[in-house]
């Protein structure tokens, strides 16, 4: 018998597996064997092979998440919230269920973590208080007014882009707020040197591309995909949309100045979430 690399079946949590361990070989007639000093890395090969297949973090890659955060095992287990004794586990072979496996990456991964908060934001809404200006948040709404000024800016054959969107649905959802105590849009507007800005402004800019209701041309343009739907909207907050189209045509330029002469905008500090109190 020698030592060389195999294919040896196995089955880990009633799935049959064959993987490629080092495994006892027999020159002669092929039979193969495992030593007990190549159990574990075979047993480690064959959660991994289940993991794989699961769509699960490997004990590699759940080594690697820890390593790149710079942590001891018991500090990893410490931020999970999970016994140290679970994280050992997990590295030396015993794979982790699926609970365990989306904590790990929604508290180690900013790409799932972010896409976590999309779905809870676009899909549930927000709290209404006195950052969204009374209103829980409408991805549906927020998108609309994106379309109702993108159309605007269209029949005038004027580029707008994210920067004037952010500040045109700002002063729509302030310009509500003022005349009666409501945003439209729900949406929470963050302090950022340039002005409000819509709060995770590139995430909600890449779900509205997403669901087709927008186009992005560069950095700098905005195209609409979708005709402007008055309906989602009260005659009051279809007037407002008017108001500040109509206050900023002629003048878009000058939107980043003005939004900073704004109270809001000026007594909040900065990448906070502007209140809507400011505005009484």
């Amino acid at each position: 018998m020698h030592g060389k690399q195999a294919k040896v079946p196995g089955e880990y949590a009633g799935e049959k597996l064959i993987v490629d361990t080092e495994a006892m070989v027999c020159s002669q007639c092929g039979y193969t064997t495992l030593h007990a000093s190549q159990i574990d890395a075979y047993t480690t090969k064959l959660a991994d092979a289940h993991r794989a297949k699961q769509g699960l973090l490997t004990s590699e890659q759940i080594r690697a998440i820890r390593n790149r955060l710079g942590v001891s095992q018991e500090e990893f287990a410490k931020y999970l919230n999970v016994g140290v004794a679970s994280v050992k586990r997990w590295e030396l072979g015993k794979a982790q269920d699926k609970s365990s496996d989306e904590l790990i990456r929604l508290k180690s991964n900013l790409a799932r973590a972010e896409q976590n908060v999309a779905v809870i934001l676009f899909n549930q809404g927000g709290d209404a208080d006195e950052f969204s200006g009374g209103r829980g948040f409408s991805i549906i709404k927020l998108g609309q007014a994106a379309l109702f000024f993108l159309h605007k800016a269209a029949e005038h054959r004027v580029p707008l882009g994210p920067l004037h969107i952010n500040k045109l649905c700002w002063y729509a959802d302030a310009e509500n707020y003022r005349r009666h105590g409501i945003s439209i849009t729900g949406t929470r507007y963050a302090r950022l040197p340039w002005g409000p800005a819509i709060d995770d402004y590139r995430m909600v800019f890449r779900e509205l591309q997403r669901r087709g209701i927008i186009a992005a041309h560069g950095v700098d343009k905005l195209e609409p995909l979708q005709p402007f739907q008055p309906s989602w909207f009260q005659p009051e907050e279809v007037k407002a949309l008017e108001n500040v189209w109509n206050r900023f045509k002629g003048r878009l330029r000058q939107i980043v100045d003005d939004s900073h002469q704004e109270k809001a905008w000026r007594q909040t500090g900065h990448a906070e979430w502007i209140s809507f109190q400011f505005l009484k």
